[in-house]
């Protein structure tokens, strides 16, 4: 049942994100943990020494679970077993079985480049059957600079403390639903955007005693009349002290704007009250490691926490059972 739910969240998330190649600068894969969940979506497919074509956007895709490598495509479609992934010189190496047919074992070989960024897959089916290699995009130059002005980049903004945390606001890359262990590619048209936001209340004290003064002396005629005729010099008068009430309260609001597959879209907003702000620090960690763990105490149980560089960078921020990472991860 787990293996159903899984592919149907694959189909709902590609869904979600219509029609797009994934690029080879999406995303950097430094273990193999970090391939769980990811679906590539590559742009050119070739057979060596036979065949070599362009591929619509999402023609092929390939999903990688936990357990499970999710293939679309023509002739090599289905769900096969993950048995092991092995760190390679080249990148890392799923061996693999079909979920319907064991006879069916290959492998899928994921091509780094020193970025340590996807630039190929390398799909085989059966030991009777070719390799194929599946090439992914390189990010289109006027879509790289839309999105590199639009994005937060990992390491682009500062901040030195949390009292300075308040009234900025962060547009992350991906988004990554932990509890189905789905990575989602966000585009700039989602709009996706986490504020922090500050709100101060101000109360007059004293203007319900004003009010009431007003409303005693203006029910006395005569107390009106003396008044009216009597003289006051107000410029060796002093202004009273007024009495005020200063509130202010703290949210973590999270914006997005959901695109389902029939055209209509849900502008969603959830806004998190903050209570309080508790800091950890990870000595051993350097510069471009995260080494700061700011945790925010809510009045429910959301878990939040936000991930810092070592310079005091945004890297990762952990809302719930969705993480927000940067762009650069």
């Amino acid at each position: 049942m787990m293996k159903f739910k899984l592919l149907f969240f694959f189909l709902a998330i590609s869904a979600l994100a219509q029609a797009q190649y994934s690029y080879i600068s999406d995303r950097r894969f430094f273990a193999p943990d970090d391939l769980v969940g990811y679906d590539f979506k590559p742009a050119i497919k070739e057979v060596p020494n036979e065949d070599k074509e362009e591929l619509d956007p999402g023609e092929y895709s390939f999903g990688i679970s936990f357990n499970n490598l999710y293939v679309k495509g023509q002739g090599i479609e289905g769900v096969y077993n993950i048995n092991n992934i092995h760190p390679e010189e080249y990148g890392f190496k799923l061996l693999l079985m079909n979920a319907r047919d064991a006879r069916l074992q290959g492998h899928l070989k994921v091509i780094l480049n020193k970025y340590s960024m996807v630039e190929a897959l390398i799909f085989k089916r059966s030991p009777n059957e070719k390799e194929i290699i599946f090439y992914q995009s390189a990010i289109p130059g006027k879509v790289n600079d839309e999105e590199k002005t639009y994005f937060t980049d990992r390491g682009e903004m500062v901040i030195e403390n949390t009292d300075s945390l308040w009234g900025k606001t962060f547009y992350p890359f991906l988004r990554i639903h932990k509890d189905a262990k789905v990575q989602e590619r966000l585009k700039m048209k989602d709009s996706t955007s986490i504020t922090f936001v500050e709100t101060i209340t101000i109360v007059d004290k004293d203007a319900k005693k004003k009010n009431k003064a007003k409303d005693e002396v203006a029910a006395d005629s005569l107390q009106v009349s003396a008044a009216a005729t009597e003289t006051v010099d107000t410029s060796i008068m002093e202004a009273p002290e007024r009495k005020v009430k200063i509130t202010k309260e703290y949210f973590v609001v999270v914006r997005s704007i959901l695109q389902y597959k029939d055209g209509l879209q849900e502008d969603t907003s959830e806004k998190y009250p903050i209570k309080k702000i508790s800091e950890k620090e990870d000595e051993s960690a350097g510069l471009q490691e995260e080494k700061y763990k700011w945790e925010f105490l809510t009045d429910n149980k959301t878990k939040i926490v936000m991930y810092l560089n070592g310079d005091h960078s945004v890297s990762t921020f952990e809302l719930g059972e969705k993480n927000y990472l940067m762009r650069g991860f």
